[in-house]
């Protein structure tokens, strides 16, 4: 009984630890080369986009910063294949699995260019690309602000209230002029008389 239990112990173990294992492999990122000297080359570390204002890659217990108003472009490129004994290609079969290079182009305050290269799985190469895109062009306040509805010109809502009562003015207003510039028919009176 006590064999069937360590057995059966340790399989839930063994079956339990690959996931964990590559879910922390899938998040790093590789720095493979670039103009940025003060990375080593082959660093192993992982991207933070907490920060609204600069990218962030932690590596060996540092961290690069840089702000996302210099990055000038982003690129997905096709990772450098790696090979087994100098003679099989080292490719997962699984297309999720692949990795591809992350290349980040930068203007400093200088105006001296550069790139980051970091390999990483596909995947997360695209969504790293999304967010530096989305962190280096906000949306525009006016159309986050904008508060328009199509339903507002057919329904009255607390919310469009105010636009409504000035068009309802607006319209007493143009109907009290076109009013008075009617002429008096025969027989009636000229508004305004008794």
């Amino acid at each position: 009984m006590f064999a069937i239990r360590q057995v059966l112990i340790s399989s839930l173990v063994f079956a339990a630890v690959p996931p964990a294992v590559v879910r922390a492999v899938s998040d790093t990122a590789q720095y493979v080369g670039g103009t940025v000297k003060s990375i080593p080359v082959n660093s192993a570390g992982t991207f933070n986009f907490e920060d609204a204002k600069e990218f962030r890659f932690s590596y060996n217990g540092s961290v690069y910063k840089l702000p996302y108003d210099q990055i000038t472009s982003t690129g997905i490129e096709k990772a450098d294949v790696r090979h087994v004994w100098h003679v099989f290609p080292a490719i997962s079969p699984i297309a999720s699995r692949r990795r591809q290079t992350l290349v980040i182009n930068y203007a400093d305050g200088t105006g001296a260019t550069g790139t980051l290269n970091f390999e990483l799985m596909a995947y997360r190469a695209v969504e790293a690309q999304d967010t530096i895109a989305a962190k280096r062009s906000p949306i525009a306040p006016t159309a986050a602000a904008s508060n328009e509805w199509w339903g507002d010109k057919y329904w009255k809502t607390r919310r469009n209230q105010a636009a409504w009562d000035a068009q309802a003015a607006q319209n007493a207003l143009a109907a009290q002029k076109a009013e008075n510039a009617t002429p008096a028919q025969p027989g009636q009176l000229a508004p305004g008389t008794k």
